[in-house]
């Protein structure tokens, strides 16, 4: 709740104090437009995030499972929300608030559907759609799926600015350099703790910067993205991290999970309760 508010807080702020147009609401044009624009600034915040490495050490914690399905849509990151408002903020200046909430719930609820196996492909909804098949590639570490498919309802933007990778050879999923852990608190901040010892073992300050800036593969003398040849190659004999454990540990998940989205549900209703009398 704390995290989504700073979406909307921030998108009222402007709204209320900075818009230069009001469009209608109720103008199916509006809408349209409105699908468009919070659909290109999540390209442009995704596509950031993976090239820019500290958004990257926030953002790869939902990379790092070697599983593909709906859980995998729910590892995210508790810093990645700090962030990916800044995008949608031009749209504040002239698209009413709640034709932006609306898109933006859609939007996230789309993406959270594509992290399927189940579906193959989709015939010519290919050329428009983000597909589960376009985002099975985004989250192999085969060489070809990286960088690839940061569109989140439409594929148009990756085809458009030259991010779009079809579906070929059987995707790996997970990190280029896989964690081998499921350890929450270390999955968030390890790569934080990386770019830190990163960043005062690197010479020069330039170069200092460039640890936090350039994206994740960068180091002296290389390319901002890194060089491709140094992607590790995928040999087939890759397997899953899957580690043994107790019966018990395993119902303790299930329970906690329960709760949480019980606990998290009721919480939602009283925000949205008490905000019908603000």
């Amino acid at each position: 709740v704390l995290f989504r508010s700073v979406d909307l807080i921030s998108y009222i702020y402007v709204w209320n104090n900075y818009r230069l147009c009001e469009l209608p609401w109720d103008s199916p044009w509006t809408w349209y437009l409105t699908l468009l624009g919070v659909d290109f600034a999540y390209y442009c915040f995704h596509r950031i995030s993976h090239e820019v490495n500290i958004l990257w050490a926030a953002h790869q914690i939902h990379h790092s499972s070697e599983d593909y399905n709906l859980f995998t849509a729910l590892r995210q990151s508790v810093l990645q929300k700090y962030t990916s408002w800044i995008f949608n903020l031009p749209m504040a200046l002239f698209i009413p608030p709640s034709v932006f909430a609306v898109h933006l719930q859609f939007n996230l609820l789309y993406q959270f559907w594509i992290h399927t196996e189940v579906i193959t492909n989709l015939g010519p909804l290919e050329w428009i759609l983000n597909t589960p098949s376009h985002h099975r590639v985004h989250h192999g570490r085969n060489p070809y799926c990286i960088d690839k498919n940061y569109g989140g309802t439409l594929i148009i933007w990756d085809r458009i600015f030259g991010t779009f990778e079809a579906e070929d050879t059987k995707v790996v999923y997970g990190l280029t350099h896989p964690v081998n852990s499921f350890d929450p608190i270390m999955l968030q901040l390890r790569p934080l703790a990386h770019i830190w010892n990163t960043f005062w073992a690197t010479p020069g300050f330039c170069n200092k910067l460039s640890v936090i800036f350039k994206g994740p593969g960068w180091g002296p003398g290389k390319p901002r993205l890194g060089l491709p040849e140094e992607i590790p190659v995928i040999t087939g004999k890759e397997v899953p991290f899957n580690p043994s454990v107790p019966a018990y540990l395993n119902c303790y998940a299930v329970v906690h999970f329960a709760v949480i989205v019980d606990l998290y549900t009721e919480l939602l209703g009283t925000v949205t309760v008490s905000n019908s009398y603000l």
